[in-house]
């Protein structure tokens, strides 16, 4: 989630905001009629939305809104699980992961939030973040998630801790959907609404045409209270917001996007002074999973990968206690308070009441089972194989992340489906399929000039000021975390596949047409004492 930054900024407008009267909305609708940018001007991404900001809150202002500045920051997921204001990184990783998030001052007597960068939204109030869109990348999302319900009594007693779900309201809004004016999505102006009230969605958008912003860049999320309440205290739900880049073009390009969000963007939230007429937004529409393709033509080619590493490494090509071939399903635990966990469905997962922790459409989470190590000194390691989703035009990219601590979920080393190459034909190598198939090794140490290995031992972690982080995640073997009361391999690994945005349909792929990603674990963990 290359590219030079550009002077143009993207306009996230995430308002709930309240009617007026109905002669304003016919002000703004006249206004924007004659404001409306010309049609060569809104081909050319140069002008800068920021200018743009100081009349949009004047004209919210005269509508009858009050209008509440707050803050749009990077946010580092593994530096916030070392210090324990997370109780895990969501399966996040470090620095260059990047996410930005909003905070904003709690409403009047609503008191210290649970963590600073959850929010509530009264049912006819919005947020407004005013921006630009990242440099080129792979992949970039904005999206909110329903980090917790209603929480009562409020305030709660101290040390309560709530009940994480954080399901995505609806899909996110990627690269491939995101509206904006030009050439391709990058570095472009963008308004991003954020509503659960449908006159105020259609106030926001007068709004935000009468200061001058064209439909071409608005763009909508919606919030119904279907999913979970709208209000204040203990009557409405906490609400996150997240920014996802992946893959940039250009990571110094992204790193300063990052570190400059404070002067990019611009977030408001939005109330009316009299209070509107309950209207609440539906349910969104999702996108439609999977085409009826799958991959299931390689299959036979998948199984001759499996048995040619196991020639290679295996005793007489078969796992009889140097080995064990580990399960792939869809991501599940049971996290340190003892609720289950599962990174699929959105919807299902609010519906049952366990953690979604903000899995999105646009990807599938396949995890390996059971938990392993890699130890220094021990004569270890894993291959990963499969099929490489992106060529067979299934994924815009995919990934195979490695993860250490069973609870927290550090992710400590990842490959992308850009880089797999012809990794698979050291096994194959007549295959006439081996090309749409990839095999990484991976290991504690990879021999100099060894091709395809995936090397688990790097430099310590830095974070994005250069930092290194708390946790010290270079050591998996005596690490230095806090074990207390979860002291059982907190250094156990598992690998997290992940398959992003099918281009016929612009959502994650249907798991049920992918081949499912595998690996090998090589050494004696698994051995009987």
């Amino acid at each position: 989630m290359n590219g030079n930054v550009g002077r143009s900024f993207v306009l996230v407008v995430v308002v709930v905001v309240v009617v007026v009267v109905v002669s304003v909305m016919l002000v703004f609708t006249g206004v924007a009629n004659t404001q409306e940018p010309e049609t060569n001007k809104s081909a050319d991404k140069g002008w800068l939305a920021l200018d743009k900001v100081d009349g949009f809150t004047k004209v919210l202002d005269k509508a009858g809104f009050s209008v509440q500045e707050g803050v749009v920051e990077y946010m580092d997921w593994v530096k916030e699980t070392c210090a324990g204001t997370w109780p895990d990184t969501a399966l996040n990783n470090p620095w260059p992961n990047a996410y930005l998030t909003l905070k904003f001052a709690p409403h009047e007597g609503v008191g210290k939030p649970l963590t600073p960068w959850v929010w509530q939204l009264r049912e006819d109030e919005a947020v407004i973040l005013v921006g630009q869109t990242p440099p080129p990348a792979a992949y970039f999302s904005y999206v909110t998630l329903l980090a917790f319900l209603p929480i009562s009594p409020w305030p709660p007693e101290e040390g309560y801790l709530p009940r994480r779900v954080a399901p995505q309201v609806g899909d996110a809004i990627n690269v491939e959907t995101v509206k904006t004016i030009g050439p391709d999505p990058y570095e472009a102006p963008m308004v991003y609404i954020i509503t659960g009230h449908r006159e105020t969605e259609q106030r926001v958008r007068a709004a935000a045409r009468a200061a001058g912003y064209p439909d071409a860049i608005i763009n909508v999320e919606t919030i119904s209270p279907a999913l979970g309440p709208l209000g204040i205290k203990d009557k409405g739900s906490w609400f996150f917001f997240a920014h996802r880049v992946a893959l940039p073009d250009d990571k110094d390009a992204l790193k300063l996007y990052l570190q400059e969000a404070g002067e990019r963007y611009r977030v408001f939230r939005v109330t009316p002074e009299k209070a509107l007429t309950p209207d609440p937004e539906p349910v969104p529409v999702l996108r439609v999973r999977g085409t009826g393709h799958t991959e299931m033509d390689l299959y036979p080619a998948l199984k001759r990968l499996r048995q040619a590493i196991l020639d290679e490494y295996a005793t007489d090509g078969k796992c009889e206690g140097e080995c064990k071939e580990l399960d792939t399903r869809v991501f599940s635990t049971v996290t340190r308070d003892g609720r289950e966990l599962i990174l699929e469905k959105p919807y299902v997962g609010l519906q049952r009441g366990i953690q979604v922790i903000g899995a999105t459409r646009d990807t599938n989470y396949l995890g390996t089972y059971p938990n392993f190590m890699l130890r220094e000194g021990v004569d270890e390691f894993v291959i990963v194989y499969g099929v490489n989703h992106q060529k067979t035009g299934k994924v815009t990219y995919a990934s195979a992340s490695l993860y250490s601590d069973k609870d927290r979920w550090f992710g400590i080393a990842t490959q992308y489906s850009p880089y797999f190459g012809d990794s698979a034909r050291q096994y194959l190598p007549d295959d006439p399929e081996a090309d749409m198939l990839y095999a990484i090794k991976v290991a504690r140490h990879c021999d100099e000039g060894e091709e395809y290995c995936l090397q688990v031992d790097p430099p310590e972690f830095r974070d994005i000021k250069g930092d290194t982080y708390a946790c010290d995640l270079d050591n998996l073997d005596t690490p230095d975390w806090d074990p207390s009361p979860f002291d059982l391999n907190e250094q156990e690994m598992f690998f997290v596949f992940r398959s992003y945005l099918e281009p016929a349909t612009l959502a994650g792929p249907d798991d049920n047409e992918l081949l499912y990603d595998r690996a090998i674990y090589f050494g004696p963990y698994f051995e009987e004492p």
